[in-house]
């Protein structure tokens, strides 16, 4: 078996750590680097990231990862401030034979410490190259999979009039009544229109006794500092001026993909059905700004064993594609 160095992150690393992530792998994103981890406050989680290096020192694999305490074990997982993490791989990593040597020095260097490994892989769709060795190493190794259900748009090539032929008929009804409404949309930049969004945010998660995974804090630092060229807010107005419906979007540069982190509408406006001019403003959007892809989000829980139907028709009616995100686990 080839030899590898397993190395524990610490902040000397950050430096190197994102530029692995943003030059150097085939699967890292944005949400990866330790400039967006590092949002969250210190002891929020027990951060157990590694690095996989050769014997010349190159990085080959990061994994960012914090340690999680359930039922009296303790389980490595993939690190909850990030969508997805899991193991992201260098671009040298051709070769299945390599992967798979990555994987059992993972194995090795965690099977004594912890119970189980979890890891949420980047999705394809954000991925810059091919990342089927590594799905394979996994499961080679015993690892299991749960699969989750996510939409997306092709934008590629194409235009608005094509795109909107794909909707279904109920869908192009709603959106051309609320063209009749008066509905108009526009980037937000201000703190003002920030605030107002999230207090829109909130309303509409509450229907569904939840509430944004980030703060209004967090999110002005990500627009003013942190994410200022990935993040992007939207809004939709109705005549009289009033935001009547929201978006936050994250942009992967390296996949040119456009994703919906955050949809909220006010369904209490008369006349009209918000929501459908909001994806469409998504998608006039991402055509606009040069996006290759529109990720339109997960419609499941429980890691894939719930699916919400309605949820899920409701982005179909739209003309959107499926595509999947991959958990493994392993118990040692």
């Amino acid at each position: 078996m080839a030899e590898f160095s397993l190395i524990s992150y610490t902040p000397d690393w950050a430096e190197r750590w994102d530029r692995f992530i943003t030059e150097g792998s085939k699967n890292g994103t944005f949400l990866q680097t330790r400039r967006f981890l590092c949002y969250h406050p210190a002891d929020r989680f027990q951060d157990t990231s590694l690095m996989i290096a050769a014997e010349n020192h190159e990085l080959l694999a990061v994994i960012p990862a914090a340690r999680s305490e359930a039922d009296g074990e303790l389980r490595f997982r993939a690190h909850p401030g990030s969508t997805f993490g899991g193991i992201v791989l260098s671009k040298q990593i051709t070769q299945a034979k390599r992967t798979l040597e990555i994987v059992d020095a993972l194995d090795q260097f965690l099977s004594p410490q912890y119970a189980a490994c979890e890891l949420k892989l980047t999705p394809q769709l954000f991925a810059s190259s091919p990342t089927a060795t590594l799905e394979y190493a996994l499961f080679n190794r015993g690892y299991t999979q749960e699969t989750e259900i996510a939409c997306y748009l092709p934008l590629a090539g194409t235009d608005l009039e094509r795109i909107r032929a794909g909707y279904s008929a109920t869908k192009r009804y709603e959106l051309k009544r609320c063209e009749r409404r008066g509905l108009t949309f526009r980037r937000l930049t201000t703190q003002a229109e920030l605030d107002t969004f999230y207090a829109l945010l909130c309303q509409t998660l509450q229907k569904f006794d939840a509430t944004p995974v980030h703060t209004l804090a967090e999110l002005t630092d990500f627009m003013v500092f942190r994410l200022k060229d990935e993040i992007r807010f939207l809004g939709v107005f109705d005549p009289a001026g009033a935001m009547v419906g929201g978006a936050c979007l994250f942009y992967f540069t390296q996949t040119r993909t456009l994703h919906t982190q955050y949809l909220a509408t006010d369904n209490r406006v008369k006349g009209c059905a918000p929501s459908a001019y909001l994806y469409d403003a998504v998608i006039r959007f991402g055509l606009e700004t040069g996006a290759g892809k529109l990720s339109f989000g997960t419609s499941t829980f429980e890691h894939g064993h719930v699916l919400n139907e309605g949820l899920i028709q409701n982005k179909e009616g739209f003309g959107c594609l499926h595509t999947l995100n991959r958990i493994f686990t392993k118990r040692y």
